[in-house]
């Protein structure tokens, strides 16, 4: 049960939270253009509160200035490269699918190290963590953080600082907003995928029992219908069980012992934890998140994350084109919260907001496949025509 928890709140915290990548190569027979050529240059920077940062600037190289992307920090502060083991060449680098895919829209890409986040050269996560100064990682110190990332990147020689755009996923959704908020003149719009609507003590409930069901029933449900039998979860045809859950019956989670396994029964087994959030049993969370996150957070991060204003407080300050992007089969965060974010947006007369949904596509809008078969999911492909759609050339 560890096991699938963690995979759970990796999905969530990872970008998965993650959900970036290097869009080179189609498969195909037709020939490829020749990649465009960019310059990468390494900028160095202070936080707000004295800490060194360093980020990297890509920016094609043609005449003039140009657009920038920034990609905001997630829940478990990402590298400046994002390497990973997997993908057809052994390992990959998340980021380089922005300054491989952006300059060829005459955009340029920039992404940064979190407070207290190195790279490191030891798998899974190639990174190093000074605890000290990664534990002052707070949504605060984070949002202030992207905030001076906008403010070194439009110091940079070939940056049009009138068309910045922020991209963010997960809890990155959040920070970016807040950011914009602050700097509305200097964001010229966002970019958020996996949106974290709620505040977190409404989204780990959801983590917890319907979007944990969400996940079972992509590994087990093979007839589509909704619910897991016991032939299905024996059946095992994603070998989900055989690599996650080891030894565990199919009894454990048909409480009722009528042979399907339901989102109800999902609820029943998660009960406490709903119940730890609902009473800020830190003891409890805290012991959950230790053991079931694959993914290193700060100190206090559910007590940040329940004191802190929903992303509707910063959004709805904002008039910029701000597209949303969000996939049915999200076991992070519910499709749900993005469509009445959307009805609300209506209601407000956000008139340059716009909002896109996947049937088939996950918290990360499935990117990860991009490194095993070279295509580019279709929520990619419209996060990159909305960036197209935005900036104008110079």
């Amino acid at each position: 049960m560890r096991t699938l928890k963690s995979r759970f709140l990796t999905i969530l915290m990872l970008l998965a939270s993650l959900a970036i990548t290097s869009f080179a190569q189609t498969t195909g027979t037709k020939p490829q253009p020749a990649p465009v050529k960019t310059t990468t240059t390494e900028v160095s920077f202070k936080s707000f509160d004295g800490y060194d940062m360093f980020g990297k600037l890509t920016l094609p190289d043609t005449p003039g200035r140009h657009p920038i992307v920034i990609y905001a920090q997630t829940a478990e502060g990402m590298t400046v490269d994002m390497k990973r083991p997997g993908g057809k060449n052994g390992t990959f680098n998340y980021f380089d699918l922005y300054r491989e895919k952006l300059p060829e829209m005459n955009v340029g890409f920039f992404g940064y190290e979190g407070r207290g986040i190195r790279m490191g050269d030891s798998p899974p996560r190639y990174e190093k963590i000074d605890w000290d100064i990664y534990n002052t990682s707070t949504l605060e110190n984070k949002v202030r953080d992207l905030m001076s990332a906008i403010e070194v990147v439009r110091k940079q020689k070939g940056v049009d600082t009138s068309q910045i755009f922020l991209i963010g996923a997960s809890e990155g959704t959040l920070l970016a907003a807040e950011a914009a908020s602050r700097v509305p003149k200097q964001v010229k719009g966002l970019m958020l995928y996996g949106v974290l609507t709620s505040n977190m003590r409404e989204n780990y409930k959801y983590l917890v029992t319907d979007g944990a069901y969400v996940a079972y029933l992509t590994y087990f449900d093979s007839d589509k219908d909704g619910k897991i039998t016991t032939e299905e979860f024996e059946q095992d045809r994603a070998g989900f069980r055989k690599r996650s859950l080891p030894g565990i019956k199919f009894s454990v989670f048909d409480r009722n012992g009528d042979g399907v396994f339901t989102v109800d029964e999902r609820r029943e087994l998660s009960a406490g934890l709903v119940k730890a959030a609902d009473t800020e049993n830190w003891e409890v969370l805290n012991s959950w998140l230790k053991v079931s996150a694959a993914v290193a957070t700060p100190k206090g991060w559910f007590q940040d994350h329940f004191a802190h204003k929903p992303i509707w407080e910063f959004l709805s300050k904002l008039n910029q084109p701000i597209g949303f992007f969000q996939g049915a089969k999200d076991s992070s965060v519910p499709i749900a919260g993005v469509h009445a974010l959307e009805e609300r947006a209506k209601q407000a007369g956000k008139k340059n907001w716009e909002f896109y949904y996947f049937d088939n596509l996950d918290h990360s809008l499935n990117i990860g496949v991009y490194f095993y078969n070279g295509k580019i999911p279709d929520g990619h492909k419209a996060i990159f025509e909305f960036v197209k759609n935005h900036t104008r050339k110079k």
